[in-house]
């Protein structure tokens, strides 16, 4: 069953639904019908998907696949906070000048994430509905594969869109169509514990230095390239400072290598309350407000928890260069 937007009842211009599939012909069969009524009403469209989808589907699209943007998720959405901002630029861009409402398909979950990126991309499906509420009309399918996924992520998927459709969707089932944006909360809850081994140093201001050593020194330790050394103690830098600037003046810095990654994670007593922090490009001239953003920008995957008993941010590199 291809979707339909005439279930998606969630008082807003953005709509916001999934597609649930269970093989490459079920796939091409949703969303191949969807770009081409958007490219009928001349609606511009962006795709983001593996690659694998995005050449089924360019072959489907024939000459029509000329006249749509393909994106690859799995490098742009390896780190998901990093999404945002993307479909941002897309739905705020009036390059010709007609203001035209867009579609895009954006794929965010798939099969062989580990359950930290599943959490945040699941974090990240809630969070599109505030980001987009209160802006111009447009679409995005979320597609999902039914037959590669769990049941607890297709359940998460029912919760955070506005309508679900496909062969495994449950057409009794309401979905989320009185989803309430504003009740997002992606900073809540806890994440695992680290390990009872990982190595730890405090910091504060006269730190910030040592802090970066300490960093560098076991990153190159763990095999960390010399690129994404950089990339990571630069990360650590700007949290570092946050946490003496906004997050009571101290902080704790603890790393630790687990499976194929280095994580490094960053605790102090400041509270994050803006959903969007992290999300929102600085503007040039802006003062502040660049270190969960660039953290964002150099790692692969960033966690963060925060609440009254204070703010913790993990950091994730893998051990192997991504492209």
């Amino acid at each position: 069953m291809a979707p339909s937007g005439l279930a998606c009842m969630m008082r807003t211009a953005f709509r916001h639904e999934a597609f649930l599939y269970a093989d490459a012909d079920e796939f091409l069969a949703g969303t191949v019908p969807f770009l081409r009524d958007g490219l009928e009403a001349e609606e511009p469209a962006l795709v983001a998907v593996g690659r694998s989808r995005a050449k089924a589907l360019r072959g489907e699209l024939g000459r029509d696949g000329k006249l749509v943007r393909f994106i690859d998720m799995e490098a742009l959405g390896r780190n998901p906070a990093r999404i945002i901002p993307f479909w941002h630029e897309f739905v705020e861009d009036d390059g010709d000048g007609r203001n035209h409402p867009r579609r895009g398909i954006g794929e965010p979950v798939w099969p062989g994430r580990g359950p930290a990126e599943v959490d945040e991309c699941q974090r990240h499906e809630s969070l599109l509905n505030y980001a987009f509420w209160d802006g111009p009309a447009w679409r995005l399918l979320c597609p999902y594969d039914s037959a590669g996924l769990g049941d607890e992520v297709l359940a998460a998927a029912h919760e955070s869109h506005a309508c679900v459709s496909g062969s495994a969707a449950d057409p009794d089932e309401a979905a989320g169509e009185d989803l309430d944006p504003l009740s997002c909360r992606p900073f809540a809850g806890v994440l695992p514990r680290r390990p009872a081994d990982a190595a730890a140093i405090g910091f504060d201001r006269s730190g910030l230095h040592e802090a970066r050593t300490f960093v560098g020194g076991a990153a190159r330790r763990a095999g960390l390239s010399s690129d994404r050394t950089f990339d990571l103690v630069a990360a650590i830098g700007e949290l570092t400072a946050n946490s003496v600037m906004h997050g009571g003046g101290s902080g704790v810095l603890s790393l630790w290598v687990e499976a194929d990654a280095m994580l490094v994670e960053v605790e102090d007593a400041g509270r994050i309350e803006a959903p969007l922090t992290g999300r929102l490009r600085p503007a040039p001239a802006q003062e502040g407000g660049r270190g969960v953003w660039m953290a964002n920008q150099l790692c692969d995957l960033v966690q963060i928890r925060s609440g009254r008993q204070g703010t913790t941010v993990r950091l994730h590199m893998k051990l192997t260069d991504r492209a």
